[in-house]
């Protein structure tokens, strides 16, 4: 994907307004941030803040402020080659027809991100940008469908807020109590949310969380069964180990023991392959080992 060009967060005067019978020659990709007017083939249309809008290439464009300050995000772009093209139809997203998303922090972090490349003349920002857009477009997306499936609207991204804090922090004594509070929803309905979303119930989900990191802990540490139990925020390590062997079928120790004779194998036969890409070993002292460590 090629940016043509890219603005972040701009501002208009309640008088703004585009009229561009034949398009832009490109793709445009609109995030509006306040209330507007569009002229589709259906006619006019009046939107709220937080809409979006993806124009195809020679789609005429209308759109105007609604009397008030017009501010939006905004990319041109170009797909290079068919398989932009074909992404772009996978990924489901309407187009020339506004949409109503809600929020649209998330993908302005995106555009941002793309503006700062897109202008930076860096070595890389071409390729940057193409591998920003894709992502934009793949998140647009699943913000989309997973939401409309769900029927959770603006609350996915409030809720999966919440659930990024369990995993950044999961030897936290969290409580259905305290994430309902985080909502501003009831315990029951937290809850129903909450599973509804993602599948999982909120305490199982920290339970998840914990095991994660100590997963993480068991293969990349030497600290103690002990000592991870309470860096997980476990006060019992009888009760780590249980919770840990019922999610991964694995007491700790037998996990730490598996994973770490399996990283041993993979790293043997690497070296093995490297030295049979490179004509064997030529008893000069283990060349190939030394060339992946370090001299």
């Amino acid at each position: 994907m090629r940016i043509i060009n890219v603005g972040c967060d701009h501002r208009h005067d309640a008088d703004f307004s585009i009229e561009r019978p034949e398009g832009s020659g490109d793709w445009l990709m609109l995030l509006v941030k306040t209330p507007a007017v569009f002229v589709t083939y259906k006619g006019e249309i009046g939107t709220e803040a937080g809409t979006i809008m993806l124009y195809s290439r020679g789609t005429p464009q209308y759109y105007r402020s609604d009397g008030g300050v017009f501010g939006n995000d905004w990319f041109h772009f170009m797909p290079e080659n068919t398989e932009d093209e074909q992404l772009l139809r996978e990924l489901d997203i309407p187009f020339d027809t506004p949409v109503k998303l809600g929020s649209l922090s998330e993908l302005t972090v995106f555009v941002s991100m793309m503006c700062h490349e897109h202008y930076s003349g860096g070595l890389y920002c071409t390729d940057t940008c193409d591998l920003l857009v894709k992502l934009f477009f793949m998140k647009l997306s699943e913000k989309l469908h997973r939401t409309a499936d769900k029927g959770m609207g603006s609350s996915y991204e409030k809720m999966s807020v919440v659930r990024a804090k369990i995993y950044n922090d999961p030897a936290y004594s969290w409580t259905i109590e305290g994430l309902a509070h985080e909502m501003n929803m009831s315990r029951s309905s937290f809850q129903h949310s909450y599973k509804k979303l993602f599948g999982v119930t909120p305490m199982n989900d920290v339970i998840n969380a914990r095991t994660e990191r100590a997963g993480y802990l068991l293969a990349s540490t030497e600290h103690s069964v002990s000592r991870i139990a309470q860096m997980c925020g476990y006060s019992s390590d009888i009760h780590f180990v249980r919770q840990f062997r019922k999610v991964t079928g694995e007491r700790p120790t037998e996990y730490r023991t598996r994973v770490r004779n399996k990283a041993e194998n993979d790293r043997a036969e690497e070296v093995s392959g490297y030295e049979k890409e490179n004509g064997g070993s030529d008893n000069s002292g283990g060349s190939a080992v030394r060339l992946r460590n370090g001299p």
